[in-house]
């Protein structure tokens, strides 16, 4: 038997999953290379540009889907240059098919969207949720928490549902957001972070329960906010919405984003998103609910 002969008979068995990998490797070089392209494209945007923020839409309930695409529709109606949603994208923790549907109820979102991890999203207590999420999404870094550059601004993504560290941002990923910070020379710095720094008591429900839980952990989380003069902070968790100034820093929850209520009207409980405008040293915001109505200006 001649070698090739030989050799043959031993990758002929193996070719299926040999082209299986190649197909893989390859899918996954061309998501590599969308991913460069998309951050690059955001990297040249001028001084001025426009980016939209909401959260908490849970993809995979009927109702809280409705309230999605009205919430989703408005909000592409500014053109924005890209979105960030402040976590709990779907209902269901690791369900595909909740993941499925939110997809197809973005297919309309031309522009760079970037999540947030929430406890709907990955939750600690649901196997393989995790490796769910990621394997979803197309996010920089490890993905769970990222940043990237657009225009003069840099944006940081935290993850505040890390298994052993939920409701912390604690250990690697405080020493990764450190350097992410010292290193930064943007003139504005933008935080997204799904569990709020400081809900309120009275308005929504999880009071106590968020990044408060951990007071210690929360201070010196907000205290590397002031030293680096961060411009505000966003957050979903709780289904409304909460402007509030901590330090100097505008901490905005933007809860509404198809989710059932957790608030009145007058407390914030209605459906929203948030319309974010850079012009060179100065920030802007909008607040829009799902009928279009102006609700909050800063």
């Amino acid at each position: 038997m001649q070698f090739s002969d030989w050799g043959l008979r031993i990758i002929k068995p193996l070719l299926p999953l040999l082209i299986f990998i190649a197909t893989i490797t390859n899918g996954i070089a061309v998501q590599d290379q969308l991913l460069r392209q998309k951050l690059a494209s955001l990297e040249k945007l001028s001084s001025k540009f426009s980016f939209v923020v909401f959260g908490d839409n849970r993809a995979g309930d009927p109702a809280c889907d409705a309230v999605y695409q009205e919430v989703l529709a408005a909000a592409l109606e500014r053109k924005p240059a890209f979105i960030v949603n402040t976590g709990d994208q779907i209902d269901k923790p690791g369900n595909i098919e909740h993941w499925k549907r939110f997809w197809d109820l973005s297919k309309n979102v031309s522009v760079p969207y970037f999540l947030t991890v929430g406890n709907h999203d990955a939750h600690v207590e649901v196997a393989g949720s995790e490796e769910t999420y990621r394997a979803q999404v197309d996010l920089p870094g490890n993905e769970l928490y990222y940043s990237f550059v657009a225009g003069n601004s840099l944006f940081v993504v935290l993850d505040s549902y890390i298994k052993g560290e939920d409701k912390r941002i604690t250990g690697e990923q405080f020493k990764w957001l450190e350097r992410v910070l010292d290193a930064s020379t943007k003139k504005h710095t933008f935080v997204f972070v799904h569990h709020p720094l400081y809900p309120e008591k009275g308005k929504g429900k999880h009071y106590g329960n968020s990044l408060d839980r951990y007071k210690e952990d929360r201070d010196r989380l907000q205290a590397l906010f002031v030293k680096h003069q961060v411009t505000a902070v966003f957050m979903g968790h709780e289904h409304l919405y909460l402007r509030k100034t901590v330090d100097g820093i505008p901490h905005i929850i933007a809860g509404g984003g198809g989710a059932p209520l957790y608030a009145k009207d007058e407390d914030g409980g209605f459906h929203h998103f948030v319309s974010v405008t850079v012009d060179g040293e100065k920030m802007s915001g909008e607040v829009v609910d799902v009928n279009g109505k102006m609700r909050d200006r800063f």
